[in-house]
């Protein structure tokens, strides 16, 4: 069974790591079957549910509640520290991201380029209207890299905009000081925890695109660049 932590993970996506945790917790009792796994609608967590044990209970002939038990006991050396595992009324298992995890999460986002899609990212139709808010919002990311730069908050790799790569390097501090001494994440304002989760959704959807996964349905890039650009302009008026 895969025992990779969410650090060691070769994929950076949150929903795709809790499915191999969830295949590697169900397979030692045979066939895998279709496992759901959703986003519950929490904007203080980020918590993943799954109704899978309720799936099940027809085929190995116990309650969802029993099922559900099962595999959270199995889950939780999978998962921990990253997530806390959970039973909750009816069979569903809830997995929670935690301050711990999420900071290696974003440590990782912030140092690793993400891949690009073969397919082309956006119709030659799309007028530069709907294009110029996340043109702008990028802008502003740049500006920031660049003026954390020059005061020595931070050490950009490369950060000569004639000779750097198409993405810059986050050189310094590594690791970013993510959480406190009680492991609990500094970003705690509303703007800087919904910027978060945003990023995460994004990171989900992207993910059979980036696999390159013809079975998913098709990755609506104007939709999720819109909702990041208009999240990240809130967090920028706000934070």
């Amino acid at each position: 069974m895969d025992t990779t932590n969410i650090s060691e993970y070769p994929e950076l996506t949150v929903k795709s790591f809790l499915f191999s945790r969830l295949q590697g917790a169900i397979v030692q009792q045979g066939t895998v079957p279709e496992i759901p796994l959703n986003r519950a609608k929490d904007r203080a967590r980020v918590l993943y549910v799954s109704a899978i044990a309720l799936k099940l209970a027809k085929t190995w002939q116990q309650t969802p509640q029993a099922i559900a038990a099962q595999l959270v006991e199995t889950l939780e050396p999978l998962c921990y520290p990253d997530f806390a595992v959970k039973v909750a009324p009816a069979g569903i298992i809830e997995l929670e991201l935690t301050d711990a995890g999420l900071a290696v999460w974003l440590q990782r986002l912030a140092q690793i380029p993400l891949p690009v899609p073969e397919s082309r990212i956006f119709s030659p139709v799309v007028s530069a209207d709907r294009l110029f808010p996340i043109q702008y919002s990028h802008a502003r990311c740049c500006s920031l890299l660049r003026m954390a730069h020059r005061d020595r908050l931070i050490s950009i790799a490369q950060p000569d905009v004639a000779t750097a790569p198409q993405i810059w390097s986050l050189a310094a501090p590594n690791p970013i000081p993510w959480v406190d001494g009680g492991d609990r994440l500094w970003l705690v304002h509303s703007a800087e925890r919904n910027l978060i989760l945003q990023l995460i959704t994004v990171l989900d959807n992207l993910a059979p695109a980036i696999a390159n996964c013809s079975r998913e349905k098709p990755v609506n890039y104007l939709k999720l660049a819109d909702n990041l650009s208009a999240t990240f302009q809130t967090f920028y008026s706000q934070c």
